[in-house]
């Protein structure tokens, strides 16, 4: 191995990879170089090397790591040859203290007590040598080392899109009430999973600004998700209930369009609630008294990160949502210019503190009432954003996140957001992961994370770089997952990894270890001759489903439509659709010579009677989370999103028609298929406890 491949290997780039096909490719220079610059290695001839890597080589040797993240309650360093003595001090969350001193003979031992509690420790090392005292501090994040997993039954529930929700009360766009119904029709015939898209903010506007995948921060949350009538009950309007009907007629408008417009919708929602918030705002000791008061706490609670975002939305409104092209002060967030403008433009700021306000109450009403959502957690951030602009030293700019090519994106993907840089992460003591767990577990009773490979390693593709050319960088993985153990069992939250596609077997290796549910789709649970695998095969640490977003809806998928779409967006060429076709003809076959086989498909061959066969083989199955897609019980065959496209398919954009009456229904039917599974899981015990 070359110097410079060395190099990179010390900082997790991985000069060559598999493909999905097996195939061995080696990663050009070019890139290598590009990517190392990112982390600060700016010459490359064999002497700058040489002392780039005994220089990265002493630092990851070291003994002490700026994290140490650990369920161990004995701790162990090996000094370097001048440390003579040390005194250690960890100092926990509540200020409680553990000291322990080092004479300087054999390792450095720091033995924690047997009631130790899991949490984070700042520990600071004075550490005397023959001529100086040396100061170092680390975390010391004491984990479990596995996650929340209630230790009972076998679940089931739903799978959704809030916006798809299309129901005669909302304002245009599914809401948090309409959220609400849905779970309570769940919790009434025994369903107790809800999951549902990511709720964070985004632009509301075309042509990016309206993925959930593509988030301006993942620590705030969409206020066009807010239920107007509720806001009206909540803040005790007077005369509100009046005010909203008076926008009947351009909500009717807004209702009969096919796809949905999230810039029309969100003027409008936008426009009644600075009108609501005006209202409120100017009569603080109005019919809720107490409701102003709520409104302090909670800005005083979120602190400064909070009114930096609002300050954020109120600029981004005058001058543009890229903070790229904005003037250097505000640009880089220099503390004067900002509070200038917040203190100039207070109401306005307000006004986004407000709306984050609102919808942490409603989610706060949401969970309490039952817990049963799932909330789900983007690989990354929009690069213009509020998280980057908040986080600048952290991104890597130069890059971009992406996949390699594959079956279904034969060019590779670029997703057009920038990583983390792994090496700042920790640095930073994981400070911003931390938070970012925290705020997304806060409301939920499970937590998705989407694309969990990318906590082990993500494909970096740097600027200018066609995405075939990317490779792969590795994080600090077991360190990421102690944290999110740490969390998981501090909020009693359920945690299940994305772990679909190409993934390296030490994920799903660790992921089995600290309790992360793995999830399983049913288009890919095949055996080696292509039949559908017996459901006695899958593993009791799994979601089991039909489909995802990214894939068709079972109806859909059997007429191949998504194979149709791709042909005609060129995204796959006339021989690659006429194979994929019939592939899928031959997939098709066997899964129903399978489900026949076993009993679950009965008489008829129509997408209904394959659909009433796959949630009879779900129910059968061993595994903890059996989920239906929302768009699989209405038999949609529209798809929600196609990856690889933006503008070229209207992505995030459809909805269902979900009455009430219909839709409960509709649950009650599948409940049916799952009815008989409680019986058998209140006999039977499971290896899951938490201690």
């Amino acid at each position: 191995m070359n110097h410079l491949r060395k190099l990179a290997e010390l900082y997790g780039i991985e000069t060559n990879y598999f493909d999905i096909w097996g195939h061995q490719i080696e990663v050009e220079d070019e890139v290598i170089y590009h990517i190392l610059r990112t982390f600060g290695e700016d010459h490359f001839d064999d002497t700058h090397l040489e002392k780039s890597i005994l220089r990265k080589q002493k630092e990851l040797s070291f003994p002490i790591p700026p994290v140490i993240v650990t369920s161990n309650c004995l701790l162990v360093f090996s000094p370097e040859p001048e440390w003579r003595s040390a005194h250690m001090i960890l100092i926990g969350e509540d200020g409680e203290t553990v000291e322990r001193n080092w004479s300087g003979t054999g390792e450095l031992r720091l033995t924690l007590p047997p009631d130790f509690k899991w949490g984070y420790y700042r520990l600071n090392l004075d550490i005397q040598t023959n001529t100086k005292s040396l100061i170092f501090d680390s975390l010391l994040i004491f984990t479990p080392g596995y996650c929340y997993l209630p230790a009972d039954k076998t679940r089931w529930g739903l799978n959704l899109a809030v916006y798809s929700l299309q129901t005669s009360r909302n304002q245009g766009i599914g809401d948090l009430q309409d959220l609400e119904m849905v779970q309570d029709m769940l919790e009434k015939q025994g369903g107790s999973f809800l999951g549902i898209l990511p709720l964070h903010l985004i632009e509301n506007r075309l042509p990016n600004g309206i993925s959930p995948y593509y988030p301006l921060d993942r620590m705030e949350w969409n206020p066009i998700y807010l239920p107007l009538d509720w806001v009206v009950q909540f803040l005790g309007i007077p005369d509100g209930t009046l005010f909203l009907q008076r926008h009947i007629s351009e909500l009717e408008v807004i209702r009969q369009e096919k796809l949905l417009d999230y810039q029309k919708i969100w003027s409008l929602k936008d426009h009644i609630l600075r009108n609501l918030y005006k209202t409120w705002f100017e009569n603080q000791a109005g019919t809720v008294p107490s409701s102003w008061k709520e409104f302090e706490v909670f800005s005083k609670r979120e602190g400064d990160r909070l009114l930096h975002s609002a300050f954020f939305q109120a600029y981004a409104a005058l001058h543009g949502w890229n903070y790229q092209s904005w003037p250097e002060e505000y640009r880089t967030g220099k503390a004067c210019a900002i509070d200038r403008f917040i203190l100039e433009n207070r109401q306005e700021v307000y006004y986004y503190v407000f709306l984050q306000w609102l919808m942490n109450e409603c989610l706060s009403h949401l969970s309490q009432s039952q817990r049963m959502i799932a909330f789900d957690l983007p690989v990354g951030t929009s690069p213009t954003g509020i998280e980057t602009w908040l986080n600048q030293d952290l991104f890597a700019f130069s890059q971009r996140v992406g996949a390699p090519p594959d079956d279904f994106s034969p060019t590779g993907q670029d997703w057009g957001f920038p990583p983390v840089n792994p090496w700042r992460d920790r640095e930073s003591y994981y400070s911003h992961f931390i938070s970012l767990i925290r705020e997304n577990m806060k409301y939920s009773s499970y937590f998705r994370i989407d694309h969990i490979m990318g906590l082990y390693r993500l494909f970096w593709i740097p600027k200018g770089v066609d995405v075939r050319r990317g490779t792969y960088v590795r994080s600090f993985f077991h360190d990421l997952l102690g944290i999110i153990a740490l969390e998981s069992q501090r909020s009693r939250v359920t945690v299940i990894g994305e772990d679909l596609g190409t993934v390296p077997p030490q994920v799903r290796e660790a992921m089995k270890k600290y309790r992360i549910l793995s999830t399983r789709v049913l288009y890919f649970e095949n055996d080696h001759e292509g039949f559908l695998r017996s459901p006695k095969d899958f593993p009791r640490e799994a979601m089991v489903t039909i489909g995802t977003h990214d894939m068709p809806p079972l109806k859909a998928f059997i007429q191949g439509e998504d194979i149709k779409l791709r042909e005609k967006l060129g995204l796959f060429t006339q021989e690659a659709a006429v194979k994929h076709r019939q592939n899928r003809v031959e997939g098709i076959n066997k899964m129903k010579t399978k489900l026949q086989q076993w009993g679950y498909l009965i008489d008829e061959l129509n997408p209904t009677a394959l659909l009433k066969a796959l949630f009879r083989y779900l129910a059968s199955t061993p595994s903890l989370l059996k989920v239906i897609n929302l768009d699989d019980l209405f038999e949609s065959d529209i798809q929600l999103n196609l990856p690889g496209t933006t503008t070229e398919y209207p992505n995030w954009r459809h909805q269902l028609q979900c009455e009430p009456t219909d839709l409960e229904s509709k649950i009650q039917w599948l409940a049916q298929f799952f009815a008989f599974q409680r019986n058998e899981d209140e006999n039977q015990s499971t290896d899951f406890i938490n201690l």
